[in-house]
């Protein structure tokens, strides 16, 4: 009788733990999947990371990069734009947030990065970002 007993518990545990993962596993493949969002380099951009030109590489702007705080609040940029400068100190790469991807500019002089649109350049060693004449970001020490 205690076998028969047992043998019932253990069966009805079978089916509930059958039926239970089925319904999860239902359940869950029409859910997105969380942390796996990544861009066309394969960085994992919910955790911050992005595609650097010149580091061929994942990084966190934030983390490696120069970072500039923005000069007028009533501007529609961001609070913060950040600046990654290759080691040979021939380009350097913006991280904007009103762009998809990074910008390059080409070295003019050991201070100076420019390209059509935008000027770097280091003054009393503090980087500025200038645009059309004016000033929107400036490195803060």
């Amino acid at each position: 009788m205690k076998y028969f007993a047992l043998l019932i518990v253990s069966l009805s545990l079978t089916a509930c733990n059958g039926s239970t993962e089925g319904n999860q596993s239902n359940n869950t493949s029409n859910l997105p999947q969380l942390g796996g969002d990544k861009d066309n380099n394969g960085c994992l951009t919910s955790a911050g990371y992005t595609w650097s030109k010149v580091r061929e590489d994942c990084i966190r702007p934030w983390e490696e990069a120069i970072t500039m705080n923005v000069t007028d609040t009533s501007t529609n940029f961001e609070t913060a734009a950040f600046v990654l400068i290759d080691s040979t100190k021939q380009q350097a790469e913006l991280f904007l947030k009103e762009v998809d991807e990074s910008i390059l500019l080409d070295s003019i002089s050991p201070l100076l990065y420019k390209n059509k649109q935008y000027t770097l350049a280091q003054e009393n060693h503090c980087w500025s970002l200038i645009h059309q004449n004016n000033t929107l970001y400036e490195e803060k020490k």
